[in-house]
């Protein structure tokens, strides 16, 4: 851990986001380093100085009363009538328009400015205490490849890294905004690296692009139909250095 790297982080690790091999890292770093110390002391004094001196404002009695009697009237059933053919109908065509529109919707990849937060949001939940960052583990390729099959419409790419400094740790089904994808973990000294794939059509080739979000680096590219994403919180060089790994033919 460098100090360039920690301030990537600072905010992940004030918030409690972090896995506890970098948390630990740091903790050992800001030990040792007045600079970065004085920064994460400045970093908590701010959130706490938010919190203590940032206006509240207490809703008034007359507001309380409406949000309370509209309440009262939302929990009462209301009385039903039958719809006439005319009301039917109508509901019935907005129904199917409503269909209409989200099936579209949900056909649409994530969109790419929301990607890297979707992305980071999936990595951090692996990570939480209580979720498994891995439904298979196994550090040989050829035991997690079957172990998609049937489980998705695609074959995640899955490569022995180790030889390069990526050990393979597992495999897992996750999610990318709505949409279904599969993660292949990986650790590169105590960093855990999510390698998510998942399904998006008419997408063109695309090289690797490196993005950042909450301090985690995001190295993104498309291929065969597929999007790709490597998200962690290891050096930015050696999450691109990653990437391309995979990447290349």
């Amino acid at each position: 851990m460098n100090c360039a790297h920690l301030q990537q982080v600072l905010d992940a690790y004030v918030d409690r986001e972090l896995d506890p091999a970098t948390a630990g890292e740091i903790d050992r770093h800001l030990a040792g380093c007045a600079a970065c110390a004085s920064l994460h002391e400045d970093r908590v004094a701010l959130g706490r100085a938010i919190r203590v001196e940032v206006p509240r404002f207490t809703a008034p009695e007359t507001l309380r009363r409406s949000v309370r009697d509209a309440l009262a009237r939302a929990a009462t059933p209301p009385t039903r009538r039958r719809p006439t053919w005319l009301q039917a109908g109508a509901l019935a065509t907005a129904a199917a328009v409503a269909g209409l529109a989200a099936g579209l919707w949900l056909s649409q990849p994530p969109r790419d400015d929301l990607l890297p937060e979707q992305l980071v949001a999936s990595h951090v939940a692996s990570l939480a205490p209580g979720r498994k960052l891995t439904d298979v583990a196994a550090g040989d390729q050829h035991a997690i490849k079957p172990w998609f099959v049937g489980k998705t419409d695609f074959a995640p790419v899955v490569r022995d890294l180790a030889p390069e400094g990526f050990e393979l740790v597992g495999a897992r089904l996750d999610h990318v905004g709505d949409r279904q994808a599969a993660a292949v973990v990986y650790r590169v000294r105590n960093h855990y690296v999510n390698l998510f794939a998942w399904r998006a059509d008419r997408i063109a080739r695309e090289d690797v692009r490196i993005a950042t979000a909450r301090g985690f680096g995001v190295a993104s590219w498309s291929e065969g139909g597929l999007r790709f994403a490597a998200v962690s919180d290891v050096d930015p060089r050696d999450l691109e250095r990653f990437a391309r790994l995979v990447a290349q033919p």
